[in-house]
Parts: C-alpha cells; structure tokens; sequence
C-alpha cells in the first residue's frame, strides 16, 4: 500500500475510531471482548482497504468487518453468548445508519440528542448508563462501584435504557425496538 492510501487510511480510522468503539460496546457485553475486536478490526480493515469500494460509505464497510470480527473472536474463545444476535445486530445497524444520516462534523456531533436524554435520567440511571457504556464495565463490577447489589444495579439501568429509547423516539432519533 502507498504512502496516500496509508494517510487516507489513518484519517478514515480516526474520524471512525469512535463509531467503531460505541458499535462494538453496543454488540458485545465485555469490555475485553470489544477492545479485541476493536484493534482486529483495525488490522483487518487496514488489510482490506484495497477491497473498499470508494464509492460506497466507509462506516458501513468497518461496521461489517468488525461485525465479523466479533463473531469470530467470540467464537474462538467461547464467548458467543457475550454477544448480539443476528436480530438485535440489524437493529443496532439500522440505528447506527440513522444516525450517520444526521448531519454533522463528527460522530460524536450526532450524539447530541442521546447526550440531551442523559440529562434528564436520574443520577444514579445516568451512572448506570456511563459505568456499562462509557466504561464498558461489566455489569456485576458496575453494581459493585455504584455500591448496590447485581439485581438493583440491572433495574437501574434496564430503566435507564426505556427512558433512553422512549426520550429519543421522542426527539425522531430511534424508531422502533429489536426483536
């Protein structure tokens, strides 16, 4: 690969690097499953990037190999039921193209609703929500740091998402729900 298409190819991974990230975390339960795939999929992509169709979108493309990607690390170690199934994993692309439509500079921009939502979340269902997907804790570990037990700790944030999902139908951010 030439020296241009491996500048193009960090830029594209560094404007998708959060993309990437917030996909897998939404797929995968484990913190140690997501940062696996996160860095196969780099490798994989940077070794596929002569197959890339240029003139198709490049998140898309990523989000299928890291799909793969994941799939078969949690094959290989065991862990399949750590994540998505196939009907959740549509939805949560489908979500993902949705948001890519909005227009902004960044990945990041477009979460402005979803930020705007955690607002209105109780303290402890907004602590819920960062300990599981902002520090891909498990949540066992997560209901241990926010000092309550596992089943209060899955309440929490299971009310937490409803209230999530519901505020950002609301604002036309989400449609529907996965099977």
């Amino acid at each position: 690969m030439d020296r241009r298409n491996s500048q193009a190819f960090e830029i594209l991974m560094r404007e998708h690097a959060d993309m990437l990230m917030a996909y897998l975390r939404a797929t995968a339960w484990s913190s140690t499953l997501v940062e696996d795939a996160f860095q196969e999929t780099n490798i994989v992509a940077w070794r596929r990037l002569p197959d890339f169709d240029r003139s198709r979108p490049f998140a898309p493309w990523l989000r299928g190999i890291a799909r793969n990607t994941l799939l078969g690390l949690a094959r290989k170690q065991q862990r399949r039921h750590e994540i998505a199934g196939d009907a959740a994993t549509l939805h949560i692309e489908q979500q993902f193209a949705r948001i890519e439509q909005r227009p902004a500079d960044h990945f990041n921009d477009r979460l402005q609703p979803l930020m705007d939502c955690m607002q209105h979340l109780a303290p402890e269902q907004r602590e819920a929500i960062e300990l599981v997907y902002a520090q891909s804790l498990d949540p066992r570990v997560a209901a241990s740091t926010a000092g309550t037990n596992d089943e209060t700790f899955r309440k929490r944030l299971y009310r937490a998402r409803l209230q999530l999902a519901e505020c950002l139908r609301i604002k036309g951010f989400l449609d529907g729900v996965p099977a």
